[in-house]
């Protein structure tokens, strides 16, 4: 193993109580002796199981510092609008002795991205280098768990999706509780120096929406009304309004490039379930 055995994970929504329980069962199990939660003052964060759950006022250095004294591993699950805030944490997370930082990624490849949201968790890798603060990265593709939803435009359950282009690129899915898994493996087994300023992509399952959509048919006998929308369209949208979040990634997930080798073979025995399985029939 790493090495790494005492962590840090702030915020426990969306990806982050999943990160929470995984670190809780291997504490169970032995390979990991401390787990922190840290969330907003004010905020009425629970979690189940014995995690040590810290209010942090995130603009106060000394605050952030208490709450991070002897942890080797931050991760940080902040949501993408709040992105930026990771920089003071870090910078926080170094005085104390943190030893790895893991940003909040959790999606698609953002090396090289300028735009908005990818953009921004982009520029963070970057000052975390700048202020010689260790991080590994985690580029999981959609949450196979949880992409299905009216506020993405793939809500499978009203019977009615939409999707850019001719629905034909293929796209990663992994689902939450996979990706979970993987970190606090990659974080206990995985020795330091392989993760330093790296970044691990990894995929579920891969897909193109045009299979998802026909798997779900078959397995559902339900047919699905499918709009395909032409990037231009989501261009338009995007130069009316630079925040349409749905524009956003649907364009993204249009244009992107596939990534051409994943690194699950990492963890021999992950064996992450398929797209299809994950996504709501009731």
């Amino acid at each position: 193993m790493s090495g790494y055995t005492n962590f840090a994970v702030i915020g426990a929504g969306g990806i982050g109580s999943y990160i929470v329980q995984q670190l809780l069962k291997d504490k169970a199990a032995g390979i990991v002796n401390e787990v922190v939660v840290l969330s907003r003052q004010g905020s009425k964060t629970t979690v189940e199981g014995a995690a040590k759950v810290i209010q942090v006022d995130y603009f106060n250095e000394g605050s952030i510092q208490h709450a991070l004294t002897g942890v080797d591993v931050v991760i940080s699950t902040i949501p993408a609008a709040a992105v930026d805030i990771q920089v003071k944490i870090a910078g926080a997370a170094k005085n104390v002795g943190v030893k790895l930082f893991v940003p909040s990624e959790f999606g698609g490849v953002t090396e090289g991205e300028t735009e908005w949201v990818f953009g921004a968790k982009a520029n963070v890798q970057s000052q975390l280098k700048a202020l010689d603060m260790p991080y590994t990265a985690f580029y999981t593709g959609l949450f196979a768990d949880y992409a299905w939803v009216p506020l993405l435009d793939l809500d499978i359950r009203s019977g009615k999706v939409s999707t850019g282009g001719d629905g034909n690129k293929p796209l990663p899915f992994t689902s939450r509780t996979d990706i979970a898994r993987y970190v606090s493996y990659v974080l206990t087994h995985i020795p330091p120096e392989q993760l330093k300023n790296r970044a691990f992509a990894i995929a579920g399952d891969t897909k193109t929406f045009n299979e998802v959509f026909k798997a779900y048919e078959e397995k559902t006998g339900k047919k699905l009304q499918v709009t395909y929308v032409p990037v231009s369209e989501y261009e338009a949208r995007l130069a009316a309004n630079p925040k349409d979040f749905v524009a956003f990634l649907q364009k993204h997930w249009t244009i992107s490039e596939p990534v051409k080798q994943t690194d699950n073979h990492l963890y021999p025995d992950w064996n992450p379930s398929p797209v299809i399985d994950n996504i709501p029939v009731a």
